[in-house]
């Protein structure tokens, strides 16, 4: 029911508008009435009333000062005038300022009704609109997850996504790193054997929403097959390497549990959905082994930058053999235990060359090459060009 408060001097006309019609038929209910202004002013206040019907001339506070008072306290509401013939122009005034409309005495029935059927289609349209907008605003965040979702996911490739970009916020501009994470069901021997799937997946949540809390533009949501995806506009190409490195230090740290991750630099916002789809493709390839080669190459990715690491540290951080691991490198990923770390320092470095402020120099001892000889070699034995070639845009 919408709320009626009536402020007039004189008791017959509140009486009268009161009786004149059928409010119900309206859905309108009369709440309150006052005889002078600053009690109209002070009961409005407690009120709250939809709609006011205001006398312009009452005793302490006319109707139009009284209307300059309410607007900033209810300014959702409606103000109808109720005016002389010789109080006309201080109407149109009021209309002016911003009054709904004005009702002439004596009020007749048939003009009262269809300035009430215009107020009550006026206020349920601002209530509809505000109530669709609260309900927006409780649902922005899963709005917004389930936008990102199916773009990445490529279902809504045929719209441009700047409107929904505008409407969530979403600032991806410049250089955007684009990871994707996998929680795989392997445990680390300080793993909690009471953890449940749900439990699990909410605390690698908490971890990436803590550690991106310093990046106001990140977005970070979980994918329709429950993978964690990161959007980060870069300043430094590291920060995403940085991120991801973290991620998985603090997973396995507080729940003794194993992650993968894939990421790429898109750099523009349209290429994002390609380059997840990419991603994807990688982590599933990259999780299809047995456990032991997953932990020897989440070891590696962890310490790909130390030049000292070798088969026999990874070996032994696996409990395994140098010569098992060697041989399940071979069978499982086609590659020897030096090719696959040679693989994931290039990457790491083509990462990094996106960096117009990190000298080739830097990005070859980021990457764990004690020398940039050894570095140039290598990437161009990968790559097949040289890393200056590369960086002045023969890129393929």
């Amino acid at each position: 029911m919408l709320k009626l408060f009536i402020a007039d001097d004189e008791v017959i006309i509140r009486r009268g508008l009161k009786t004149a019609i059928d409010w119900e038929k309206f859905s309108i209910q009369v709440v309150g009435e006052a005889e002078d202004g600053e009690l109209a002013l002070e009961l409005a206040k407690e009120l709250k009333p939809d709609l006011l019907f205001l006398d312009i001339c009452m005793p302490f506070l006319n109707g139009l000062d009284l209307i300059k008072q309410l607007n900033t306290i209810l300014p959702d509401s409606l103000f109808i005038l109720i005016t002389g013939h010789d109080e006309f122009s201080y109407a149109q005034q009021a209309v002016r300022l911003g009054v709904f409309d004005y009702v002439l005495k004596p009020v007749k029935v048939e003009e009262l009704e269809n300035v009430i059927a215009r107020a009550v289609e006026e206020l349920n349209s601002k209530t509809h609109l505000q109530k669709r907008e609260k309900q927006f605003e409780g649902n922005r965040e899963l709005l917004k997850i389930d936008f990102l979702q199916k773009w990445v996911g490529g279902s809504i490739k045929e719209i441009d996504p700047q409107e929904e970009f505008q409407l969530f916020d979403l600032r991806l501009d410049g250089a955007i790193g684009v990871s994707v994470i996998k929680l795989l069901p392997i445990d680390l021997h300080t793993a909690d054997e009471f953890w449940n799937e749900k439990l699990l997946a909410f605390s690698v949540r908490n971890i990436i929403k803590d550690l991106l809390h310093g990046f106001a533009a990140a977005e970070f949501f979980e994918d329709q097959h429950g993978h964690m995806v990161i959007l980060l506009p870069l300043e430094r190409a590291e920060e995403l390497m940085e991120i991801n490195h973290l991620i998985k230090e603090k997973v396995e740290i507080f729940l003794g549990k194993t992650v993968v991750s894939s990421e790429k630099i898109a750099h523009c916002f349209k290429d994002i959905p390609a380059i997840y789809q990419h991603l994807i493709t990688q982590l599933i390839a990259d999780s299809n082994v047995s456990p032991i080669v997953v932990l020897a190459k989440n070891y590696i990715d962890q310490r790909y930058h130390d030049p000292l690491i070798s088969l026999n540290e990874v070996a032994s951080n696996v409990q395994v053999s140098p010569s098992y691991l060697s041989k399940q490198f071979k069978n499982e990923l086609g590659a020897s235990f030096i090719q696959y770390l040679t693989k994931v320092r290039i990457e790491k470095s083509l990462l990094l060359m996106n960096d117009p402020y990190l000298k080739v120099y830097e990005v070859s001892e980021k990457v764990g090459y004690s020398t940039q000889h050894y570095f140039c070699n290598a990437f161009k034995k990968v790559v097949g060009i040289s890393p200056s070639s590369y960086r002045s845009g023969s890129r393929k």
